[in-house]
């Protein structure tokens, strides 16, 4: 009997992107939710994805700092590791997604072999 396969929530208000990691994801064998923007995120995220994939800059007044934020204070979302992915590449930018509660910070432009490595570290 094969094991469920595990599922990720991408959240990136670029087409392309979540395009890229949909393709990417699936060929690991992933289940993949996506969504375009925070509002749309906090939806999806009740199917409990094993993990999320968060930009920062998101359009619609909710940041991915924002959501993962909202997320670590919810009992039900608390444990979900996310790992944000961002063009903003300064140190303090990095700090707040560090404190806003992500496992893992990894900039734009990234590389996909890397982001499987991290995805991998945090749901075996």
């Amino acid at each position: 009997m094969s094991t469920p396969q595990k599922k990720i929530l991408v959240v990136d208000d670029e087409i392309d992107t979540l395009e890229l990691l949909r393709t990417v994801l699936e060929h690991e064998k992933y289940e993949v939710l996506k969504a375009v923007n925070g509002k749309d995120a906090l939806e999806q995220v009740k199917q409990i994805p094993d993990l999320i994939l968060l930009d920062v800059r998101m359009p619609g007044g909710l940041s991915g700092l924002d959501v993962c934020k909202q997320l670590k204070q919810d009992e039900r979302y608390k444990e979900i590791p996310v790992i944000i992915f961002s063009a903003k590449v300064l140190d303090r930018d990095i700090e707040l997604g560090l404190k806003a509660g992500a496992v893992e910070y990894v900039t734009k432009p990234f590389s996909s072999k890397e982001l499987i490595r991290l995805i991998k570290l945090h749901i075996s």
